[in-house]
């Protein structure tokens, strides 16, 4: 066995798993705490289940975060920089309005949108998204969305968040056995 390609492997799972992986995590929950801290709506959730109408295999769709207030239930699924899709864009728009019909179940009295944040989203680069708009389902440019619409610090949450996952890549190295002020110098 080669124990480099070893060693590479290893530092190139943790550190994808913690930084890129996880990181998408620790930016949905930095969203939320944003929503949420902002005051602006009664109710604000992150991975709140919803039980599916007409279930199949799967039972519940868990919505990244969902705000509600008096007459409006606004889901949101936040996606992060990466993209990986292997359905069809017909496929996923029938999802969304499953989960469309089903937020509306639970809150028969309130208007549903669901939404989609996509970091760095620009109109043009990925079809799927496009698609969703020109068929009523919005998508926004997380950053741009935040400041617009809660006047948030972007640069302030972007750090935290990298602060973060900086703190679990450390942890899992050193769980691992590795050294992580070692592996600092050695790359300096």
């Amino acid at each position: 066995m080669n124990s480099k390609f070893e060693l590479l492997k290893e530092l190139a799972a943790v550190t994808h798993g913690k930084i890129n992986i996880a990181g998408g995590n620790v930016f949905q929950h930095e969203i939320y705490l944003a929503i949420k801290e902002s005051g602006k709506h009664n109710k604000v959730y992150e991975e709140y289940s919803i039980p599916l109408v007409d279930k199949g295999k799967r039972k519940h769709h868990k919505v990244d975060i969902l705000t509600v207030d008096d007459d409006m239930v606004i889901a949101t699924n936040s996606k992060g920089k990466s993209f990986n899709s292997t359905d069809s864009e017909d496929a996923k728009l029938n999802d969304v309005k499953h989960f469309i019909r089903s937020i509306q179940k639970q809150f028969p009295d309130k208007k549903v949108i669901y939404q989609f944040f996509k970091d760095e989203f620009v109109s043009g680069k990925i079809s799927l998204y496009d698609y969703f708009v020109e068929n009523g389902v919005p998508v926004y440019n997380t950053e741009r969305y935040l400041i617009d619409n809660y006047g948030i610090d972007f640069d302030a949450l972007e750090q935290r968040r990298q602060k973060e996952c900086v703190r679990r890549c450390e942890d899992a190295l050193n769980n691992a056995g590795y050294n992580v002020k070692e592996l600092y110098e050695a790359c300096s």
